[in-house]
């Protein structure tokens, strides 16, 4: 399997999401790079689990992709990409739908 690409640009810019949210500065760059890596993988195509905080409270363990065939299939072209409002979307493969989260609210990937 080909090493991911990180893109170092993204995870400065996480990392400051995550510090304007009151996280420490190793806290916010470890997330950062660990959300930048999340990207990556679901983008080549892996079935990754990851953990978020719903907007309730709640922990969300969820296992999702963006591998393009399925995310061709899926998309209906409607309305306002949800990363312009700073949220992460992906394809929830439980529900086989698209869900997001806030990209604070971000804890980690499951292995």
């Amino acid at each position: 399997m080909k090493a991911l690409v990180i893109n170092q640009n993204n995870i400065v810019k996480n990392a400051i999401n995550f510090a304007n949210h009151n996280a420490d500065l190793p806290t916010a760059v470890g997330k950062g790079t660990l959300l930048e890596t999340l990207k990556k993988r679901m983008m080549r195509g892996e079935v990754v689990r990851f953990c978020y905080r719903k907007l309730n409270g709640e922990i969300r363990t969820a296992v999702g992709t963006l591998q393009e065939n399925a995310v061709v299939a899926n998309v209906v072209g409607t309305g306002v990409p949800k990363r312009f409002f700073g949220m992460f979307a992906y394809l929830d493969l439980e529900k086989m739908a698209w869900r997001g989260f806030k990209v604070e609210n971000f804890i980690g990937i499951v292995e």
